[in-house]
This record gives C-alpha cells, structure tokens and sequence, in this order.
C-alpha cells in the first residue's frame, strides 16, 4: 500500500485477524501526517460462530472514495455512519456456515483512483444449537397439495422482499426488543417435529401474551406485512444495508408494505397463526441472506 494510510492500514488488517471474541474495537497506531488522518478500521461481533453478526466500520480519511468488505461469499458496501464518522456495514455469520478459515477481505478505492486490497483469515468456530421434538398439525408437517403451490409462491416473494438492499441506512440508533416477554433461548434449535426431523429454528421465540402489542426492533421501511401460510400473519422491516427483521404468527396486522416505520412502533399483535402451538412472537433477523441470532443484533455497538 501506498501514502499516508498504507501503514495503518496493514496494521488494522493484522489486528482484524486477532480480533477477541468479543464486542470490541481496534483502531491503528500514530498518523503519519496529522493533516491527513489514515482511515481507521473497527471490527465488532459477539463471538465469531454461525448465527453470529458483525458491524465494520471505516473511520474514513478524506483520501477514501469509497470501500468494500468481502465475507463468506457476500459483499457489503460501507456506507454513511449517522454520526457522519466514516462508513459501515453490516455482515452475518449463517446459521449453518462450516467451521474453519475464512478470509475477510477489505477493498479501498482512494481518491486518487488507486485500489487497495487486504485480506486476512477468520475463524469461524462450531457452535451447539438445541433440540426439540413438536407435536403439529398434520398439514403443517405434510402439508396437502392443495397448498404447495401457494407455499412456494410466499417463500419466493420472502426472498424476493429481502433481496432487495437499501443502499442507505434507515435504523435509530441500537437494536431495541420488540417485547420484554422472556424468550425460550431457541435460536437454531433442531426440531423434530411429529417425530420427523424437518426444521431448523432461524428466529427467537418470545413468550408474549395473546393480543399484546409487537414493536418494531428498530427505524425502517415495511418490505411485507402478509398472512402466510406457514409464518402465520407476519411482518417484515428493511433496515437498510442488507439487514431485515421479521415478526411471525401475529393476530393482526398494523402497517402494511412500504410504510416507514420508526423504532418502538407497533407493527402488530402478537397471536398464534400459521405453524404455531400457542401463541408467542417468532423474531428472526438477516443480513445479506445469512440468518442470525437477534440476541447478537442487540448488542452491536450502534
């Protein structure tokens, strides 16, 4: 790397590679030159194991035109911080990503034109989800042909909605709970349901009381409020930069697609529809496609 933030920059990098596991943050050393600050990269996650976010920002210099970070096969560009800091953006460990190695790479175009690129290693460890056997209606564990149809047309219209990434970030602040019921700590649970083994749990279920009201996690815009035939009546929020939040088996529905909402609004009511044994919220998160514990998106240091 070349000018004043090449060395700094190759320190950072190094220290992405030994980043504790842990929410924490790492700046580089002395400025060359006080006059034009080096960018200055930070790292935050909770631990790095499947299900896990992450946040990258970039304390960019004025000799930074724009920066990219690459992981785990899906690539996130930095965008504006709130606080008009530098960039960020958001990365997700999936729920069923293999242990190992896996480089992260940071890509940098410069004003002048010129690219520089830094790649290092991180390793993802292995993490133990719970099980559970569920007893279901039949037509939830096999369901009748009648309804396939409509099964896949809801599961492409999912994809379809959460594809789509908001080039700008539209959240307030930190991740805030929908709900201050206690949740039964199911994130990736194994479930045998019917005594088949049939899904894997990609949200949090929270213990709330029929009817009570479901607030939005944080800002954003409705990318769908439907009543689905396996979610139940269910909402979904584009956050910007790749990150949605979910809320299933709702008894009702209150803002509807394409609506703003703000943090702490309701968006439903809480209920029991769709593939469900009793009424709870089901609140599940993605970035970029990668499915992750919201517990994790609560702590990230926004």
């Amino acid at each position: 790397m070349s000018g004043s933030a090449g060395p700094q920059f190759r320190w950072l990098a190094a220290a992405v590679a030994a980043l504790l596991a842990c929410f924490g943050a790492f700046t580089g050393g002395a400025q060359e030159r006080a006059e034009i600050p080096a960018p200055v990269v930070r790292l935050a996650y909770r631990s790095l194991q499947p299900g896990e976010p992450l946040l990258v920002l970039l304390e960019s210099a004025s000799t930074v035109r724009s920066a990219a970070v690459t992981f785990l096969d899906r690539t996130a560009e930095l965008r504006p911080a709130p606080d008009g800091g530098g960039v960020f953006a958001f990365l997700g460990i999936d729920l069923q990503t293999k242990p190992g190695a896996h480089a992260l790479i940071v890509k940098v175009v410069k004003t002048d034109g010129t690219v520089e690129r830094v790649e290092k290693e991180l390793l993802v460890v292995d993490k133990d989800f719970p099980s559970t056997k569920l007893t279901l209606k039949a037509e939830y564990v096999t369901p009748p042909a009648s309804v396939l149809g409509r099964i896949k047309r809801e599961s492409e219209l999912i994809a379809l909605a959460m594809s789509v990434v908001t080039p700008e970030w539209l959240g307030d602040g930190p991740f805030a709970l929908p709900h201050v019921a206690p949740s039964w700590s199911n994130f990736g649970q194994r479930r045998l349901n019917n005594n088949v083994l049939q899904s894997l749990h990609t949200g949090l279920d929270l213990r709330v009381p029929f009817g009570e009201s479901i607030k939005a996690t944080n800002a954003g815009r409705v990318a769908m409020a439907s009543d689905l035939y396996m979610g139940g009546k269910t909402v979904i929020i584009d956050h910007g930069l790749g990150v949605f939040s979910s809320y299933g088996h709702l008894s009702e529905l209150l803002v509807k697609r394409g609506e703003a909402v703000t943090k702490g609004q309701t968006v439903g009511l809480c209920g029991s529809t769709g593939r469900s044994t009793g009424p709870h919220l089901h609140w599940a998160f993605k970035i970029l496609g990668a499915r992750v514990d919201p517990e994790a998106m609560l702590r990230l240091p926004l």
